[in-house]
């Protein structure tokens, strides 16, 4: 019987060093069986103990509720498949976790941005989309507050802009910054471009506001830069997403041109004339309400107007007076036996006398279409200039430059007409020209070797 009990006491003794062990072993312990995870279906690792792994998922799920410091939701289905030991070995416990980490998805609440109907990011907050609307109008607020005498109206988008609540996944959220860089990239679209007479690949370039290396890029099929009429050019166009719309009362004052009276005179003769009053210009004060789409106006509506000098008549005396009549004389010269016959001949006006009438015109204002006397665009100026003198011109930058004959740049004078893509002028001499450049400086003088279009041909009227 003491034998008996000395047994028991040490198969009781035994029972109790080996119990405690039993969950660690269920934990840790081996097995004969391995299972592969699955996370929302896909495979994340495999375990040989399922509730390890859930223990691994328990804190990486926690150290990302941490991480966003926000109401986030995680909602991961898991399960596991058994399988044979033999096939595959355990995945490492940080291989598993950072697997874990890369599968779920975490998801929270944010502010979906639209424009016109296509979403376009997703930002954190209303905060962070207020940041972006500020960010983006910011540069045409600055710009109309450095101007003198221009004061913003409005500021708004052209486009509709909508902003709806969306629970998404934490990895498709963008910070302000990279969403103003996705709305003023804009969308990258393409145009064919048939190229005309006297067309090369640097005067398209500048036409179209892109570099020659990114035209010759997106062409491949030209050869050596070899262009004609009738080509087909594809050009690379971005557009915008936004359209600032910005309106900007602006004060400025404006010349009002002076009237010319011409009264006949009997005591001077024919074709002579005098000045009897000098013509003066008026000013005038203008308040208008300025209407600008990403900065280029669009429209211009006088608010209000007030003269404050008004213009002095121009007189001039026009001569009636027959001019005496001129003779023929014939003189024989007695060595060779010929005779020279002397005329008088009248022209329709030199290059000087176009450049002399042109300067008149400096500081006028732009305006497209437009053709005199009051205001003029490119074209519209040099064909009012010259149809002082009598030369009819048409109404148009590339139409002007099949007009008189063709010069070489080495050999300009005074009054030829420069022309260049979408833009022509008169030249004054000195290597400069005058032109109604645009809304801007209106009519100005401008050097031509330092002008931002190449110089395509030169014509001479007289």
């Amino acid at each position: 019987m003491k034998i008996y009990r000395s047994l028991l006491c040490v198969v009781f003794l035994s029972l109790l060093l080996i119990l405690p062990s039993f969950p660690t072993f269920a934990y840790t312990g081996n097995s004969t069986t391995l299972y592969s995870m699955y996370i929302n279906g896909q495979q994340v690792g495999t375990v040989r103990f399922p509730a390890r792994a859930l223990a691994i998922y328990d804190s990486v799920e926690k150290a990302q509720r941490d991480k966003y410091q926000e109401e986030v939701f995680i909602d991961s289905k898991i399960h596991f498949s058994k399988m044979d030991v033999g096939i595959s070995r355990p995945t490492d416990d940080k291989a598993l976790a950072k697997t874990i980490e890369e599968t779920i998805d975490v998801q929270m609440n944010s502010i979906s941005i639209s424009i016109d109907g296509t979403r376009i990011c997703h930002v954190k907050d209303m905060k962070s989309v207020r940041k972006i609307i500020d960010e983006i109008k910011a540069p045409y607020i600055q710009n109309i507050e450095e101007q003198e005498n221009s004061q913003l109206e409005d500021i708004a988008f052209k486009e509709n802009l909508n902003f709806k609540k969306q629970l998404v996944s934490v990895k498709d959220i963008i910070s302000p910054e990279e969403a103003v860089n996705i709305i003023l990239r804009g969308k990258q679209e393409y145009i064919n471009y048939q190229v005309q007479e006297n067309d090369t690949l640097q005067s398209i370039a500048s036409q179209n506001k892109v570099s020659l290396s990114d035209l010759q890029l997106i062409n491949p099929q030209l050869e050596d830069n070899i262009i004609k009429p009738g080509d087909i050019i594809k050009i690379e166009k971005r557009r915008n997403l936004l359209t600032v719309i910005t309106r900007e009362k602006v004060q400025y004052s404006e010349e009002i041109p002076y009237e010319t009276e011409v009264r006949n005179d009997n005591n001077l003769e024919k074709g002579k004339t005098k000045v009897i009053q000098q013509g003066q210009k008026g000013q005038k004060d203008i308040v208008a309400l300025v209407t600008k789409e990403d900065g280029q106006e669009v429209t211009r509506n006088i608010v209000e107007e007030k003269v404050v000098k008004e213009p002095v008549k121009h007189i001039e005396a026009k001569g009636t007076k027959e001019k005496p009549k001129l003779t023929t004389s014939t003189r024989s010269d007695s060595t060779s036996g010929s005779s020279n016959t002397s005329t008088s001949r009248s022209g329709s006006g030199t290059g000087r006398d176009v450049v002399a009438f042109a300067m008149k015109y400096k500081g006028y204002r732009y305006s497209f279409g437009s053709s005199g006397p009051n205001a003029f665009d490119c074209s519209g100026f040099t064909k009012y200039v010259y149809k002082q003198f009598g030369v009819n011109l048409p109404h148009s930058s590339t139409a002007q430059r099949s007009v008189g004959k063709a010069v070489s740049r080495k050999n300009l004078q005074p009054g030829d007409i420069l022309c260049f893509p979408g833009h022509v002028g008169i030249y004054i001499g000195g290597n400069k020209f005058i032109h109604a450049s645009n809304e801007r400086d209106g009519v100005k003088v401008s050097t031509v070797s330092s002008f931002n279009r190449p110089l395509i041909t030169a014509r001479r009227i007289f």
